[in-house]
């Protein structure tokens, strides 16, 4: 590895042949067929690239880009580049990439300010996202083929590795040749899941599409065994905070209960306890337990099941920071003035014993007044409202640094005892919720801050400036609502939120925070600190959930060393280039499991609205792309019209963002509602489809 870098390192200043690399490596030269070998493997993981020359290049100085494909289920994909805008690759430039896969891309097109502002073509394929895909098997004669899920080419799949299927039925295939520019790829059936309209069965082929198993491996949970419950030679070790009336507030079904907080009053300002669950007491460094941790990188909430990233004997049960119970934990505490200026602050392990388990829901209602709560809650009645007071004194300084604060309601869906849709739900934020998200955050910031200044190498937090394409592209959006972004070239989080605060409570207020949402760059993990734009904040990184994110239980690790032990020099190198892997794995697990809850939500609303096929709603006009036109029902579902399916009804014209009725020249543009009728629910497209319905409503002449 170390060979790798320095040789990127040598291929930066210039092209190398063969012979001279072996000279800048010290290689024996005795074994060129082994160096060959070694040249050829790193060639192929796309690190280095031969040219026709006989030398040796980096790729990006060949053209050519590495990064994780996304293939839309209308066969075109996005290439995702760190720190980049995406590069928009056609179908007919896919070649044999599938959903996932680390490929190598040439540029073809750069056009400039917009959401495809490069185009690109599949150079090569570095490396297969999985072996194994899921979708609906058709049979034809003396063979058959699958239809991936997600996207791609289909699957040919011989007579004798059928394996039972029948026409219709959903699928699990391994691939054993890729195919090329002349032939599909080809499989074998290794697992019928049944039926492709059962939400279970499509639930479950998610996560086997992304090779995730619920099951731990045989050799993890016999280490889970052997770990003791009783932890009393920690006691003498640690700070006892268990005279304090901790708490923990959480979602009332929740059952990995991560943090517990401590507030308190006093002369000079208010004193802020963050406790956290001490897991890295018990999932040591390189064990099969942190083994599997780190392959998962978090744990995974589908709307019917959760993916834990550690065993249950330890997330909702050792780990989690049940009521009435000892507990370890490693603690913040943070001295605050009156104004909220940080005096000081601490780090130490420390035990804990949670007075109550609270959920946001009785928090707000003991803030909204409710006085039979505030009577069963009366112990610790007075500290609710300090820890609002501080609360609200933390939120002010984030806002007045210019912290990005999205109003997005997220849709929750309510199952009933047989997993199927009882309700719709909108969560929204109230004061328990805030309370909890400014703490969390006061703590993953001073513990960013005191890593950082002490040169302790760490697994930071990063969110990146946006970037100029989509915020053009953003631009274009905002100023038919009115608002505008100046000068890109000095972006600040304050300018965004400024948007956001006028927009708050107008019916299209919702539209635009998305719009701004989806204009930022992803945030992810490195083993640099590089500041986190949205929370306008120098330094981040996550602390506070290391039962359900890998990330954390490093921090912890690294946060326990600091205080500690001193770190040399070759030990901090080691942990620089560690981190760098685990930061690469973890925020590609977290985009998987985005994704797959995302997913997973999506097929119950479809279920949802399967029965509701043929009733009109009113829907808010959301985004437009590619003939297609998205929409929002009142309570935030969205919906597709499919233009092509009613164009002479409707005339699209995407480059103004409008749809135009033929019949009254009635105008419809983004933030408009319309009545539409729904007239289909896809699991195959996953898209709830609707077309305007021709009475007309909220009729909006063009200015």
């Amino acid at each position: 590895m170390k060979e790798l870098i320095y040789l990127r390192k040598l291929l930066e200043e210039h092209e190398l042949t063969f012979q001279q690399i072996i000279q800048m490596l010290e290689w024996t030269p005795k074994k060129r067929k082994l160096y060959k070998r070694i040249l050829s493997s790193w060639e192929d993981e796309g690190e280095i690239y031969l040219k026709r020359n006989g030398k040796y290049t980096l790729p990006e100085k060949a053209g050519l880009i590495k990064g994780e494909i996304s293939i839309s289920r209308g066969n075109f994909g996005f290439l995702d580049v760190v720190g980049e805008s995406s590069v928009f690759i056609p179908g007919h430039y896919l070649n044999t990439a599938m959903d996932g896969d680390t490929v190598l891309v040439r540029i073809l097109k750069n056009n400039g300010n917009s959401e495809k502002s490069r185009e690109g073509e599949v150079y090569k394929v570095v490396k297969r996202a999985r072996e194994i895909i899921v979708g609906i098997y058709e049979h034809n004669m003396s063979f058959g083929f699958v239809r991936p899920r997600t996207s791609g080419r289909d699957i040919y799949i011989p007579k004798k590795k059928i394996k039972g299927a029948k026409t219709g039925d959903l699928v699990a295939v391994k691939i054993y040749f890729w195919g090329d520019s002349e032939k599909k790829p080809e499989g074998e059936v290794i697992s019928i899941l049944g039926n492709p309209e059962n939400t279970e069965a499509l639930i479950s082929a998610l996560l086997i599409n992304q090779g995730i198993q619920g099951k731990f491996p045989n050799e993890v949970i016999k280490e889970v065994d052997r770990i003791e419950e009783n932890f009393s030679e920690e006691l003498d070790k640690r700070k006892d905070l268990r005279h304090l009336d901790i708490i923990t507030i959480d979602g009332a079904d929740a059952k990995d209960l991560d943090d517990a907080v401590y507030v308190e009053k006093n002369d000079t300002g208010f004193k802020l306890i963050v406790s956290i669950a001490d897991v890295s007491y018990y999932v040591k460094s390189g064990s099969e337990l942190d083994k599997e941790a780190l392959k998962r990188g978090n744990s995974i909430y589908m709307v019917d099941r959760v993916i834990p990233m550690l065993p249950r004997k330890l997330s909702n049960n050792l780990c989690s920071l049940n009521p009435h119970e000892d507990k370890l934990t490693f603690t913040v505490e943070i001295d605050y003035d009156n104004n909220g200026k940080v005096i000081k602050n601490d780090f130490y392990k420390s035990i804990i014993k949670s007075r109550h388990r609270m959920t946001y829901s009785d928090v707000n209602s003991i803030i909204d007044g409710n006085e039979e709560l505030m009577e069963k809650y009366s112990d610790i009645y007075e500290m609710l409202k300090n820890m609002l007071s501080l609360s609200k004194i933390i939120r002010n300084i984030k806002k007045r640094r210019g912290s990005i604060d999205f109003e997005l309601p997220e849709i929750k869906v309510i199952l009933d005892e047989n997993k199927l849709v009882k309700d719709i739900e909108l969560r929204s934020r109230g004061e328990a919720e805030r309370i909890i998200e400014d703490f969390m955050v006061a703590a993953n910031e001073v513990v960013a801050e005191k890593l950082f200044w002490e040169e302790i190498p760490a697994v930071y937090r990063v969110h990146e400036d946006p970037d100029k394409a989509k915020i053009a592209v953003l631009n274009d959006s905002l100023i038919k609502f009115g608002y505008y972004l100046k000068n890109l070239d000095d972006l600040h989080p304050g300018k965004f939120q400024a948007i956001i605060e006028k927009t708050t409570g107008l019916p299209e207020g919702y539209l635009i925070h998305k719009l701004i949402l989806r204009s930022m760059q992803r945030a992810r993990y490195a083993n640099k600190n590089l500041g986190h734009f949205g929370l306008a904040s120098k330094y981040y990184l996550h602390f506070t959930s290391p039962i359900r994110r890998y990330s954390d239980l490093v921090v912890h690790r690294m946060l326990g060393k600091s205080i500690t032990e001193f770190m040399k020099d070759r030990e901090k190198s080691y942990y620089l280039e560690n981190f760098d892997t685990v930061s690469s794995i973890i925020s590609k697990t977290e985009r998987v499991a985005d994704k797959l809850e995302e997913d997973s939500v999506k097929i119950k609303l479809i279920e949802y609205m399967q029965d509701k096929i043929g009733n009109i709603y009113i829907a808010r006009l959301s985004g437009m792309s590619k003939n297609k036109v998205f929409m929002e029902l009142e309570n935030h579902i969205e919906v597709v019209y499919n233009v092509l399916i009613s164009k002479d009804d409707f005339i699209y014209d995407e480059e103004n963002y409008k749809i135009t009725d033929t019949v009254t020249g009635t105008s419809y543009t983004m933030g408009n509602t319309i009545k539409v009728i729904v007239t289909g629910a896809s699991y195959q497209k996953m898209e709830i489809e609707v077309i305007p319905y021709k009475e007309k409503i909220n009729e909006i002449k063009e200015q």
